[in-house]
């Protein structure tokens, strides 16, 4: 990887929908050339995919937490599939330390959450952090 794949990856993590033209003109490349970059560059694994990022709240998604789950060892993969098929869990990271797993979760309200909650806790323990805000929700790999 070069400068300018630096370049191209810094602008689209900022703007993904941008054109080929226009990434090309701020990078000093064709319209070609540029999209030739970025396959590579998806061809490669560094660019993994592009999404558009929702509003909770519009989708009626009011309470957002974390969510340390204790799981002993053989609850672990019954956990992780229960997580997968979960809706309301978006989040989901194995760690090290005092829990085995934090997750994020995405919730209508306190009821909804109280509801996962004790589904969780019928295969290990749980501590429950609700996220006031968030001030720094995602940052850019590359600025």
């Amino acid at each position: 990887m070069d400068s300018t794949d630096y370049r191209i990856i810094e602008i689209l993590q900022k703007n993904g929908r941008i054109s080929m033209k226009d990434l090309g003109k701020a990078v000093n490349m064709t319209s070609p050339a540029v999209a030739e970059r970025v396959r590579k560059l998806e061809e490669n694994g560094v660019i993994l995919g592009y999404k558009a990022i929702i509003s909770p709240e519009k989708l009626n998604k009011n309470i957002m937490a974390f969510i340390n789950v204790g799981l002993s060892p053989e609850n672990y993969q019954p956990f992780i599939d229960f997580a997968g098929k979960n809706e309301r869990i978006v989040e989901c990271h194995h760690v090290t330390g005092g829990f085995s797993v934090i997750i994020k979760v995405l919730t209508k309200n306190t009821s909804d959450l109280k509801a996962l909650i004790d589904e969780i806790k019928k295969i290990g323990s749980t501590q429950t952090s609700v996220i006031l805000s968030s001030p720094i929700e995602s940052k850019p790999l590359l600025k």
